[in-house]
């Protein structure tokens, strides 16, 4: 199976960075993951995407930040063309973004890493909540990302609540 070339992964955000933070083993390729489904993630290798899964060593541990999650950078072992890929293990993480769990437990829930920039949508009509966007402008710049905001919906509100929401943001 052949490697793919560095201006391959590049494509997909790799950069020297990550290549000093990367150990895949022998048969071991880097993989950027693009969707998580409990154990079944599909990886794209700048030549295509493939399914892969988790090792055991995932399965097995109950450190969710841990495990790979959308824009990780994995070391995947690959068995055929055809066959899933088996995770084997994650390069370390440059930016993460993260949100208190839904439950009690404190762990905080790993939504994406490695992101350079979070755009925050905020709609201008009925919807706006300065609130709620101060809460993902704090998660963006906890996680290292750069964050824009951007108003939809500005056709549907007076320009004076446009203004004063611009107004807010800034």
């Amino acid at each position: 199976m052949p490697t793919p070339s560095l201006p391959a992964l590049a494509s997909l955000g790799w950069s020297d960075w990550f290549a000093a933070r990367a150990a895949p083993a022998a048969g071991e390729a880097v993989a950027r993951v693009a969707t998580v489904d409990r154990d079944q993630l599909l990886l794209l290798d700048g030549s295509g995407a493939f399914r892969a899964r988790l090792a055991g060593r995932f399965r097995h541990r109950h450190d969710a930040p841990a495990h790979p999650c959308v824009g990780d950078w994995v070391c995947v072992e690959r068995t055929g063309e055809d066959g899933p890929g088996l995770i084997q293990g994650v390069v370390a993480r440059r930016t993460v973004l993260r949100r208190r769990a839904a439950d009690e437990v404190a762990v905080a829930q790993v939504i994406a890493a490695n992101v350079d920039v979070v755009v925050v949508l905020q709609a201008a009509d009925h919807d706006f909540n300065l609130k709620r966007l101060a809460r993902y402008l704090v998660m963006a710049a906890e996680g290292g990302a750069e964050a824009l905001v951007g108003l939809t919906k500005a056709d549907l509100a007076t320009p004076e609540t446009v203004a004063a929401q611009d107004a807010a943001i800034r």
